[in-house]
């Protein structure tokens, strides 16, 4: 084979390698810090209140509305916790979610409060960011990463 050939092929080798090199650290990188989630992808779902005649306002249910779990649900209980941990209530499988993300507390039978437990990525309650502890009702929409959630009757 002739020199040029040669040289040719080994400079071809080196931008393989250094393209594989690059691959790999975007993968290291996206795996450590996520990607970002634009807001426009995870628009509110409408919410369905329920207040036809002779219906209660009580909710019954915590249910997802979007993500990758959309359709399960829990009964509602005074204490909900939400997360990827193993004893959470309602068990979340979303890459942006902490182990134990956010609590939701019953304080009356209409009103609960949204706690975020200093999660990575934040819980949001109607696309506000909850930094404290932020009133829920039926029909507000909680997002965890790409899975969103209400409390309905």
């Amino acid at each position: 084979m002739s020199d040029l050939i040669i040289a040719a092929i080994k400079i071809v080798f080196l931008a393989l390698l250094w393209l594989f090199i690059l691959f790999v650290a975007n993968v290291v990188r996206t795996d450590l810090f996520g990607r970002r989630v634009p807001a426009s992808s995870l628009a509110a779902i409408p919410a369905d209140r329920g207040r036809g005649k002779g219906r209660s306002k009580l909710p019954t249910r915590f249910a997802i509305t979007a993500g990758p779990q959309q359709g399960a649900s829990v009964p509602v209980e005074p204490v909900i916790n939400l997360g990827r941990a193993a004893d959470s209530t309602l068990l979340l499988d979303d890459d942006y979610a902490s182990a134990r993300h956010a609590q939701l507390v019953q304080k009356d039978p209409t009103t609960w409060l949204l706690t975020d437990l200093q999660s990575t990525n934040g819980t949001y309650v109607n696309g506000k960011l909850a930094t404290e502890p932020i009133k829920v009702t039926v029909g507000d929409v909680v997002r965890i990463g790409k899975t969103l959630m209400r409390l309905e009757i």
